[in-house]
């Protein structure tokens, strides 16, 4: 059982680092807060977004857009976010409005897929709506890009607050999250005795500052109905699933990967230790990658670990 189970990294594997930053940092306007040869780290709000060079993992990533996962971005005005990135070369899908809010859709040059999300008055008075307006909150709070770009807009500044993982079971996902890690369902599931007008199948965990959410595939969509919006898509590739990972914290590693491999969670490098800390990686039954990190005293003292202990300071 996870004793803190923050969400506190976001991996993404792209293929060319330089084409991946100029469309983050110069497309997006994210703000860099470390970078090597290999990756790069962004300022997202409540969680770090991490791009990693596929080749240096042996990452394979497929030739068509991911449909396992959607990364969402929150924006108080879906409409002006999108007609700023528009204007600098980002493609969308419509904007779709109900009862959660506006969404539309994007993804970047290795096919990720991307949502901007406006809330809705309906959404914010759904259990997980206390938790969104505690990201926003922090995010005003702390200030506004200001980087000038077309009226002003960037994405620097706006958090990441949902994170959805397309299962192929609702149970199963369940067993693991829940009843073997731990983790509090904040939403959609019977612990929480709650839901929101989505479908069922949807589960929304409490992952800190970024909202971890896992949703039943659905198979039945027709195929145009995937070209106009893709959730929850039909069908995922399971080449899809490498191309990225979901990082946990874990204050007390080795305990905790024993206590889980006690419950049958597999570990299949064991804990491994480098200058950053330690990690130890497995996979849901969807083929979503994980890794659990404990990180090291000198890797709190980078500006990436700066960012890491605000997040987990935080009780929102």
């Amino acid at each position: 059982m996870l004793t803190d189970p923050r969400v506190v990294y976001l991996f993404l594997y792209v293929r060319d680092m330089d084409v991946s930053r100029d469309f983050f940092e110069r497309t997006l306007g994210l703000r860099v807060l470390e970078e090597d040869a290999q990756s790069v780290k962004y300022d997202t709000g409540e969680v770090i977004l991490a791009l990693n060079r596929a080749s240096d993992f042996g990452v394979t990533l497929p030739g068509e857009h991911d449909h396992s996962t959607d990364i969402v971005f929150l924006v108080d005005d879906v409409d002006r976010a999108r007609a700023a990135l528009e204007a600098r070369g980002v493609t969308f899908t419509e904007t779709h409005r109900y009862e959660i809010g506006a969404i539309t859709d994007f993804y970047d040059p290795d096919g990720h897929w991307f949502t901007l999300y406006e809330t809705s008055e309906e959404s914010l008075t759904w259990p997980s709506g206390d938790r969104i307006e505690a990201v926003r909150a922090l995010s005003h709070r702390r200030g506004e890009s200001t980087v000038a770009a077309d009226d002003g807009f960037t994405l620097d500044g706006k958090p990441l607050i949902y994170l959805f993982l397309f299962v192929r079971d609702a149970d199963e996902a369940f067993a693991l999250y829940s009843q073997t890690l731990g983790i509090r369902d904040l939403e959609g599931g019977p612990c929480s005795r709650a839901s929101t007008a989505d479908e069922e199948g949807v589960v929304k965990y409490d992952t800190g500052g970024i909202i971890l959410t896992t949703h039943s595939l659905e198979t039945v969509r027709e195929e145009e109905e995937i070209i106009d919006h893709p959730c929850p898509p039909r069908t995922v590739n399971p080449v899809e699933m490498g191309g990225k990972a979901v990082v946990l914290h874990a204050p007390d590693i080795e305990v905790t990967v024993k206590n889980l491999r006690e419950k049958g969670v597999d570990f299949p490098e064991g804990v491994v230790r480098s200058g950053i800390g330690a990690t130890a990686r497995f996979v849901d039954p969807s083929g979503h990658v994980f890794f659990l990190y404990e990180p090291s005293p000198e890797s709190l003292r980078l500006p990436s670990g700066e960012v890491l202990r605000r997040v987990l300071a935080e009780t929102y």
